[in-house]
């Protein structure tokens, strides 16, 4: 009885393990870099595959600046757009807006890209502000969310 007993828990601990356990692949992280935009400067770069084709771009600890006096201050993400442009053909995604992930602090802000070619691509951050720029932390992962 007792055997039967350890026989049946060690294939119910193993079935536990195998439906609870973490997914064969991981996510690829470039970054966190530090950027600014109006720099002429691309922000981060990073690869594609087949297998990792999604693609999601973070920034965090932002700051606009004033281009004359050099004053800063803490700011969000919404004057800001995002693409990714292709290091080998020069093409471009169309911008994007940030949104923001709050519910658990530091604040970051996020976009999404789906089913990237694979390749290496620049990250290309602007802002819409006439007397300032935006600098602040970015990353990158890849993986196949969608």
């Amino acid at each position: 009885m007792l055997k039967k007993l350890a026989g049946a828990t060690a294939v119910f601990m193993m079935a536990v393990v195998f439906v609870f356990s973490p997914a064969a692949y991981a996510d690829t992280e470039y970054g966190p870099a530090s950027w600014r935009t109006e720099d002429g400067k691309y922000e981060l770069t990073f690869t594609t595959t087949t297998s990792e084709n999604d693609v999601q771009v973070s920034v965090w600890d932002l700051y606009k600046v004033h281009k004359t006096s050099g004053a800063q201050s803490s700011t969000n993400a919404d004057s800001l757009q995002v693409r990714l442009c292709n290091t080998s053909t020069g093409n471009c995604t169309a911008y994007k807006t940030f949104y923001v992930e709050n519910h658990l602090p530091p604040i970051y802000y996020y976009q999404i890209f789906t089913n990237m070619k694979p390749g290496t691509y620049y990250v290309d951050i602007r802002d819409n502000l006439a007397d300032y720029y935006v600098k602040g932390k970015v990353s990158a992962w890849t993986n196949n969310y969608y």
